[in-house]
């Protein structure tokens, strides 16, 4: 293993590249603790004991950004990288991590829902996960067990909006096609829609 480069990143930060590789950012402590300079060749047992160590610093950052809030697998690998580690280095601060269960998808995921339930439709729920990096499978399967339904919040949002289901009634057509625009843009289906809008022209429900 050869230390190909050592480029600056901040005042007091570089970047060391391994093998023509960027592997991991250290500070200018560490680059002198380790005795870094470019063209540098380890021996195995220094290569080692350099992989041991900046695995343990990508676990220790893992570590603190999910003291701060949790995160998503996906997510918490692009602050890894982010923060200067390689492919390798990262997926080892994932696995020490998940190893402990500190690190879980479908927790996550829940967690989420308990966030929202009621105040988003399914589709914009769904987006947001898979923008955290959640798979497919674990987003159909946490959404199947939260029996989330867009009349739901469809509900809240007409609750918020009315304090009765007689102005509901009342609205001239020009405000209900703005209403239900509204709330289309918000990921709810036209069907469902019409169909919460339906139900409370019917009952009198009781606020969400």
């Amino acid at each position: 293993m050869t230390v190909t480069a050592i480029e600056s990143v901040t005042r007091h930060k570089m970047r060391v590249s391994l093998d023509g590789e960027p592997a991991f950012v250290f500070t200018d402590r560490e680059i002198r603790e380790w005795n870094l300079t470019e063209e540098m060749e380890f021996d195995r047992a220094e290569e080692e004991a350099l992989v041991q160590y900046v695995c343990r610093e990508a676990a220790r950052t893992a570590m603190n950004l999910l003291v701060k809030r949790d995160y998503a697998q996906a997510e918490l690998y692009r602050k890894l990288r982010e923060r200067g580690y390689s492919e390798y280095f990262a997926r080892q601060g994932i696995a020490y991590v998940s190893s402990y269960h500190y690190l879980d998808d479908e927790r996550y995921a829940r967690q989420m829902i308990g966030r929202y339930k009621g105040t988003a439709s399914r589709k914009m729920m769904m987006n947001k996960m898979k923008q955290k990096g959640l798979s497919d499978d674990v987003i159909r399967e946490v959404m199947e067990a939260s029996e989330w339904t867009d009349e739901m919040g469809i509900t809240r949002e007409l609750h918020r909006r009315f304090s009765s289901a007689e102005q509901i009634e009342e609205m001239a057509d020009k405000e209900r096609q703005k209403l239900i625009q509204s709330l289309m843009r918000k990921g709810y289906g036209y069907g469902d829609i019409t169909h919460v809008m339906r139900y409370f022209e019917e009952i009198d429900q009781e606020r969400v």
